[in-house]
């Protein structure tokens, strides 16, 4: 990665975030392999030593966070990195290129739990609403039905609808402010939407559900991201972290894992408005370390079979708890579900299972359709 800040507007690709992508993949898959469906499991989900395994594992929905962050900062990028080139960003190009990108699997997860489920043996139908899915706002159907149904493979479409969201308001903006759409002011709609999320978490510390599934809950995540682009790029106030010494970054990603680790702990009461506020800025850390800094203890894409896997990670996060319902179902069907070693096939069996599946999916659906993109650049 270079370091002038030219060459990096011209760039396409950022070293070791597939990495990072997969990183944040395996995180929810490793949450849903250990909470859905949990009751199913005999007595050794109950020992102590399993109980601190599954207390890890439950902080593995902060993937998603991370997704998120990740999110924002490469689009914002590419945003800018358009502005630069052509003068102007074109709204209907980036519409499509992100259309192409987060539709087909989005629609697919859709059309299966809608359509194809109820047709399957022991399969029903689902109590949310086809139309509030097809217009991306999964996460308030999430808030307004889904804690009800029971077709929980559903529910993971959620953070899409939110990032679909995010896009379309982009869309919006850029469209309408012509200084948006020459790459201006980005700074200062990321930091209202960082205050603002900070002030309806605030205001909604006793509602869980609103506080994990809302958009404007959540929504400060990607802001921070892009917010971390727009520095990145157009100033020199990170650049200091550039050299960070290694022991300094090892010290800083074990504050921000004990941070991960003791979120509910730390952040109660007027405190849970803030906690995705210093969780993203943890993330901004690990995003730009990744990419800038050069006495890294590790480089994400280097870790073997990470980069390839990044590369399948929107499969992986999709297609996971389709895969995780129906082999639990098989290790119902086989009577192991009281056994220690059962719950390990399960994990080895969904994990083997989502891989092909992703692969499959990246080989014939996504990257077929991701090669029209060029046609919108």
């Amino acid at each position: 990665m270079e370091n002038n800040k030219t060459e990096k507007l011209s760039l396409p690709f950022y070293e070791n975030l597939n990495g990072l992508r997969f990183i944040g993949a395996l995180s929810v898959f490793l949450f849903h392999l250990f909470t859905l469906g949990r009751e199913i499991w005999g007595d050794f989900f109950s020992d102590p030593i399993f109980t601190q395994i599954f207390k890890v594992m439950s902080k593995g929905h902060h993937g998603v966070g991370l997704f998120f962050v990740l999110s924002g900062f490469l689009i914002t990028s590419l945003l800018l990195n358009e502005a630069k080139r052509k003068g102007k960003i074109n709204p209907f190009q980036f519409f499509m290129r992100r259309s192409l990108r987060i539709w087909p699997l989005y629609f697919i997860i859709i059309i299966f739990g809608f359509i194809i489920f109820p047709l399957l043996p022991n399969g029903f139908e689902t109590e949310n609403s086809l139309l509030h899915y097809s217009f991306f706002i999964s996460n308030f159907e999430e808030l307004w039905t889904g804690w009800r149904d029971s077709i929980s493979f559903l529910t993971i479409t959620w953070s899409v609808s939110i990032e679909e969201q995010f896009y379309m308001t982009c869309v919006f903006l850029i469209a309408i402010f012509d200084s948006i759409r020459k790459g201006k002011y980005y700074h200062i709609y990321f930091i209202i939407v960082i205050l603002l999320s900070v002030i309806f978490r605030s205001l909604h510390i006793d509602d869980e559900r609103i506080i994990y599934f809302h958009t404007l809950s959540v929504i400060s995540d990607l802001a921070i991201g892009g917010l971390l682009s727009v520095l990145a790029l157009n100033t020199n106030l990170l650049s200091s972290f550039n050299n960070l010494s290694r022991i300094k970054i090892i010290l800083i990603y074990l504050a921000g894992i004990f941070l991960l680790l003791m979120s509910t702990t730390i952040f109660q009461g007027y405190l849970i408005g803030i906690e995705r506020l210093f969780i993203g800025l943890f993330f901004s850390f690990v995003i730009f370390e990744q990419i800038n800094c050069s006495h890294s203890f590790y480089k994400a894409d280097k870790i073997l079979g990470f980069f390839n896997l990044g590369k399948i990670s929107y499969g992986l996060y999709m297609y996971q708890c389709i895969v995780i319902y129906f082999v639990q179902k098989i290790i119902i069907q086989y009577g192991l579900q009281e056994s220690i070693f059962g719950f390990i096939a399960f994990l080895l069996l969904s994990g083997y299972i989502t891989i092909i599946i992703s692969r499959l999916s990246y080989t014939y659906i996504e990257e077929p359709i991701l090669r029209l993109k060029k046609y919108f650049r």
